[in-house]
């Protein structure tokens, strides 16, 4: 008898694997969980003024709880968020969260995306200490790979001016990529995802 199709919504929400920063040091990278909500906020913490703007656009210190919410609550369909980060004696210590959000087109049916959506934003951030060791290699690397399983073609995203290291991170990504100044001085950058 044939085994069912695996639910990809399901199986994404349980996402955990590992990989290895550039120092060699081992990391997790897994799914952010509801009951993640006060590590989120603790990693605020942990960004500098700059850090913050680059990701949110403005200052932003502390996510309200509707915030909160939407950033750890996903369906893992049109909304995917990851952690990277250590154990330390059994607990989780996360450095870097990415995501990305599907910006195109209703999905298909439950756990799968239409073939129309194939864009979705993406956004990564890493704590101001763990900078320039891979974290957010290693995150888009993930990201990728379930963007891929969900048939999402594309990542596109808005780099404010001096955000040299997201620039890069899609430079190094190895796949096609556009970046495009607009006329607010803000980069618009696409990554063709293409297939595994």
């Amino acid at each position: 008898m044939d085994k069912p199709p695996p639910d990809t919504k399901l199986e994404m929400r349980d996402y955990i694997d590992h990989d290895t920063l550039r120092d060699g040091r081992k990391v997790i990278v897994r799914a952010i969980r509801p009951d993640d909500k006060a590590l989120l906020q603790e990693g605020m913490q942990h960004l500098s003024t700059q850090s913050q703007y680059f990701r949110f656009f403005t200052h932003k210190e502390f996510l309200s709880e509707k915030e909160l919410q939407y950033f750890t609550e996903m369906d893992f369909v049109k909304h995917v968020a990851l952690f990277a980060g250590f154990d330390e004696n059994g607990q989780f210590s996360p450095a870097a969260t990415g995501r990305y959000i599907v910006t195109t087109a209703e999905t298909a049916r439950e756990g799968t995306i239409s073939p129309e959506n194939v864009s979705a934003e993406i956004a990564v951030t890493v704590v101001e200490e763990f900078q320039g060791l891979g974290f957010a290699t290693i995150l888009l690397k993930h990201l990728i790979k379930i963007a891929r399983l969900q048939s999402v073609q594309e990542f596109k995203g808005t780099v404010l001016p001096g955000n040299q290291r997201m620039l890069n991170l899609v430079t190094r990504s190895g796949l096609p990529c556009k970046q495009i100044l607009n006329d607010t001085g803000e980069w618009e950058i696409t990554l063709l995802l293409g297939t595994a």
